[in-house]
């Protein structure tokens, strides 16, 4: 059973759990599914989600439906994906507008008050960037990262393994290179967009399956409209990330910060976060024996350390 809410002249689909809004940053309107905010249940932890490519919030449905009876969750559909807007423009999605969407949301659904950060894949890389960044790590009171490192930090790791002269360390670096194939693959105008929507099925499974989402899953069983909605605009994050407004330095990270690596990762290799524990005040490391698409593959592992964290944090 659900009912309809009007706030501030935004409908909202009220189910017997879940809230279904939009939360605007400038004339970007942002998809947020969530069970409470902190001014309903201010004495809750308060959790925010952030999908990656080419996902949408129902990436992280085991983790929301897991925490839900202890904390304030949400998820947003990022710009370019989803039920959310789909800027034309290249530069919209550039990583501070991105960082503006973030506050925005952390700023409805924690009451003004800072969050508990859980990203994947881009979610992640945007997420680093975000609590890398003085002004808006107020907003974050930690940092949960999967299936992503900080790009800067990424990158110069990558270059640091391909110049060492040593060869394990080359053929690392060779690896993540053929691995990343696909970045340069998204530069190629009009293609990348022309291939997804011609032939969205067989794109989905194949990428379905080269992340290792299992049989079952109900991730796989998206529309062609859904699987469009979730690939097509925000191709350009990969085009920003290279030929945009470049990352943030990022100089110290003081928000607590744990990393779940799935050591299959078809995309990352594990060597990638090496950096990342020099610029962190608090950071906390585990690998597993899983690919790319780790709150899929082990929902129950993924969402308990999320509960040990929150409950460490406080």
């Amino acid at each position: 059973m659900a009912a309809t809410q009007l706030e501030n002249g935004v409908k909202k689909e009220r189910t017997e759990v879940w809230t279904e809004t939009f939360v605007h940053n400038g004339d970007v309107s942002l998809y947020v599914k969530y069970n409470h905010t902190a001014k309903e249940r201010p004495n809750r932890p308060t959790v925010l989600f952030v999908h990656g490519y080419p996902d949408d919030h129902r990436v992280w449905s085991y983790q929301m439906e897991s925490l839900k009876e202890d904390y304030n969750v949400a998820a947003l559909d990022l710009r370019g994906s989803g039920k959310s807007d789909k800027p034309k423009k290249q530069k919209a999605y550039n990583v501070r507008r991105i960082f503006e969407d973030l506050e925005s949301v952390i700023r409805f659904i924690g009451n003004d008050k800072p969050v508990h950060l859980v990203a994947h894949d881009w979610g992640s890389l945007i997420s680093w960037a975000f609590v890398a960044d003085e002004q808006k790590s107020i907003w974050a009171k930690s940092y949960t990262a999967m299936g992503g490192p900080h790009p800067v930090l990424g990158r110069r790791n990558a270059f640091q393994m391909a110049l060492s002269g040593n060869p394990v360390s080359l053929y690392k670096a060779l690896s993540q290179l053929k691995r990343s194939w696909y970045i340069l693959y998204f530069q190629i105008p009009f293609l990348p967009e022309w291939i997804w929507k011609t032939f969205s099925k067989f794109f989905w499974k194949y990428t379905m399956n080269t992340g290792g989402v299992p049989e079952n899953d109900t991730l796989r069983n998206k529309s062609k409209e859904e699987i469009v909605a979730t690939t097509v605009s925000n191709v350009n994050l990969y085009r920003e990330l290279l030929r945009g407004e470049k990352y943030p330095e990022p100089k110290r990270i003081k928000v607590p910060v744990q990393v779940l690596i799935p050591l299959k990762d078809f995309a990352i290799r594990p060597e990638l976060y090496r950096l990342h524990e020099r610029i962190c005040d608090s950071y906390k490391e585990y690998t597993y024996d899983s690919n790319h698409w780790i709150q899929r593959t082990m929902p129950d592992l993924v969402s308990e350390k999320i509960r040990e964290f929150v409950w460490e944090i406080g």
